[in-house]
This record gives structure tokens, C-alpha cells and sequence, in this order.
């Protein structure tokens, strides 16, 4: 007995139509806003490593900023010290600012309120012409 080869005949495929198109259309929509919602996340992130990269730096460059003016506040001063000694314009350093508490120490009142003149009946007249 020899074996004979059956086939099944394939099914064939069936033609594209305007649905076919349209659900391909709603998964390619899919797939994108997926793929756009992770690189959002990814930049948003990004952004955020990046700003907080940048207040550091800003940390480091205004620290070394104000470490330059007061060395040059204090060269200038050391220079003028002599001049203004001859002058005789030398005074005392100012004294040292200071946070002013409130007399009474309590807190504020609330601001009063509006007078709407729900209460009131206003009529007015009209003229006869």
C-alpha cells in the first residue's frame, strides 16, 4: 500500500474590506497612543532628572557667587577703611539685621465682611413722561 498525499484544500483568505481597514486603523491608534504614553512618562522624567541637575548647579554657582562678593566686599572695604579714617568718616559697622516680631503676637483679624444689601429693599421710580 502506498501512501497517498491528501492535501486539505486552504481556505483562502478572505479580501480586505472597509472593516477590516477600520479595526486595522483602531489598532494601529492603540499601539501609537501606548507607545505615546510611554515616552511621554520617559520625558516627563527626563525633565525632571534635568531640573533637578540644573537647581544643583544653580546651588554650587550662586554659593561660589556670594562667596565672591563677600571677598570683594570685604577687599573693598579693608581699601577704603584708610581713606575714610582721614576723612574722619570711619563709623562702626551696622548692626546686625533682625526679624521684628508683632506686639501682641496674635494673629491677624479676619477681614469684615461685605454688606451685600440682601436686607434692604431698594425700589426705584420711574418718570412720567
Amino acid at each position: 500500500m502506498t501512501a497517498r498525499n491528501r492535501t486539505t484544500p486552504r481556505a483562502k483568505a478572505p479580501e480586505p474590506n472597509l472593516r477590516h481597514v477600520w479595526l486595522a486603523g483602531l489598532g494601529a491608534v492603540a499601539i501609537a497612543r501606548r507607545r505615546g504614553a510611554q515616552r511621554l512618562t520617559a520625558a516627563k522624567q527626563d525633565i525632571e532628572r534635568i531640573a533637578r541637575q540644573a537647581q544643583a548647579t544653580l546651588r554650587e554657582v550662586r554659593a561660589q557667587g556670594e562667596a565672591g562678593v563677600e571677598k570683594f566686599s570685604a577687599d573693598v572695604e579693608a581699601r577704603l577703611a584708610p581713606v575714610l579714617e582721614k576723612l574722619g568718616l570711619a563709623s562702626a559697622r551696622p548692626a546686625a539685621k533682625t526679624r521684628r516680631k508683632s506686639a501682641t503676637g496674635k494673629p491677624a483679624r479676619p477681614a469684615a465682611r461685605k454688606r451685600t444689601g440682601a436686607g434692604k429693599a431698594t425700589t426705584r421710580k420711574r418718570a412720567r413722561a
